[in-house]
């Protein structure tokens, strides 16, 4: 295997033998491997350990034993220590792009502080069925079909060439020691699932599995080279710069091949999802106004022409909801209706993103609408009446997020501060005939959607 990386790394001309490498160890079998491999090979490298603090004591034996690696070999040795949880409340992330958020940025440091050249991960064959399945699920473009690169700005992954059975093989033939990471066994992450439950059956259909799919990314890398050729020349005709707004010309795409296509390559980069971006070609010759959310962005039809604005975090905002068939988008996310009779009520998902309410407390049209000060309402389970600056203060809601929070409203009434507490006095009882089911998702930025996802 030794040859082989380093047969890589030189075809793929992905670092110099004189340059200084920074090599993110997290103790599992991968990383262990890699950092043999690296030792054998005579490289100049230093080790990063990134513990964040998500599996207690287990974190900790981690960093203990990567830290000891270190220093047993004589290896430059750097580990941080992260408050994930806290981040991704704070940011509204997911534990998983925090912890991708939090280890990047870091590794940026370390590159600047240390004069590193690249930082090194110990992505392999394996990692690139996985995220190429995983993109493919959720819906992606062409960038996402290939998995992950090899090298990636600052990036660069030299065990891309093998795959995990090999990388275990190497591991007994030698005798290494590493670490298990007890979350990898659990389901409930994607990626967990389609290692376990997924590629296993792929193999029984194709032992070469690993193989195949290395090269159908290699054809697929030489599809998007050609296929972002021509996107670029489409963009040239059809997104202008006006001022402080990007405009589209919708009568110029309608005369072009695949412009749902085409439309969707110009508005990925701006945020907006697939399943938003569908719904505006869908409604591209309606009346001008209607307005579609991307994260940062806002969408509208102006005259034959579609104009991108950035959204103003501080700009309220109130969107009205004249029926339950709509799922409406606004500022930081969107909310879906539903109503059925209460004999029909299987019981509540406890979450926090989702509200049960008495539909005959209700006067429509609804509104959902910023904060704005002054509001108050009756927290579920509470008697009295509390202000919801009051409420998002001992919620610890951080203040930058306050304005981000939808309110929803009826008849001037304060319904559900949405994603975190009704108003108890439209809560179901056993009085309740028909209950509305409102459920809030969050519109967090879709990396897999803007760009090949790289982790």
């Amino acid at each position: 295997m030794l040859h082989e990386l380093r047969q890589f790394i030189s075809d793929k001309q992905l670092f110099l033998p004189e340059e200084k490498i920074l090599l993110t160890v997290s103790g599992g079998i991968d990383s262990i491997v890699l950092f043999d491999l690296f030792l054998k090979a005579g490289f100049l490298f230093g080790v990063a350990h990134c513990n964040f603090s998500l599996r207690g004591s287990e974190s900790d034996g981690d960093e203990d034993f990567v830290c000891q690696l270190a220093i047993r070999n004589g290896i430059s040795f750097h580990v941080k220590r992260f408050n994930t949880s806290s981040f991704a409340h704070e940011k509204a992330l997911s534990i998983q792009m925090a912890a991708r958020e939090l280890r990047y940025n870091w590794f940026e440091e370390l590159l600047d502080e240390y004069q590193y050249k690249y930082v090194v991960t110990a992505h392999h064959l394996n990692d690139i069925i996985e995220t190429m399945l995983i993109n493919l699920s959720r819906g992606t473009g062409i960038s996402g079909l290939h998995g992950i690169s090899e090298k990636n700005g600052r990036i660069i992954r030299p065990l891309l060439f093998t795959g995990r059975d090999a990388i275990r093989e190497y591991a007994d033939e030698n005798a290494l020691k590493w670490r298990e990471d007890s979350s990898n066994i659990e389901e409930k992450y994607a990626r967990n699932l389609i290692r376990h439950r997924v590629v296993p059956v792929l193999k029984n259909l194709n032992p070469n599995l690993e193989e195949t799919f290395r090269q159908n990314a290699e054809r697929l890398k030489g599809a998007e080279t050609i296929f972002k050729h021509h996107i670029s020349k489409y963009k040239e005709e059809l997104l202008s710069f006006e001022g402080t707004d990007y405009t589209i010309k919708l009568n110029k795409l309608n005369t072009l091949p695949e412009p749902f296509t085409i439309l969707t390559e110009l508005l990925l980069p701006f945020g907006f999802n697939f399943k938003t971006i569908q719904t505006i070609y869908q409604q591209r010759f309606q009346t001008s106004g209607k307005r579609y959310y991307a994260p940062k962005y806002i969408l509208y039809l102006n005259r034959g022409t579609w104009v991108i604005t950035k959204i103003n975090e501080n700009e309220s905002f109130e969107i009205p909801i004249n029926g339950i068939d709509e799922n409406v988008e606004f500022p930081g996310g969107a909310i879906s209706f539903k109503i059925i009779d209460a004999v029909d009520f299987k019981g509540f998902v406890h979450s926090k993103d989702t509200a049960y309410i008495d539909m005959n407390l209700l006067k429509w049209p609804l509104f959902i609408r910023s904060w704005k000060e002054g509001d108050n309402f009756q927290p579920l389970g509470m008697k009295g009446i509390k202000k919801v600056s009051d409420f998002m203060i001992d919620a610890k809601i951080p203040v930058h997020l306050k304005k981000r929070i939808p309110i929803l409203v009826c008849d001037d009434q304060l319904i559900w501060v949405t994603g975190y507490r009704l108003d108890d006095r439209f809560k179901i009882t056993a009085a309740t005939e028909r209950i509305l089911i409102c459920s809030y998702k969050p519109l967090v930025q879709d990396m897999d959607n803007v760009k090949d996802r790289e982790f």
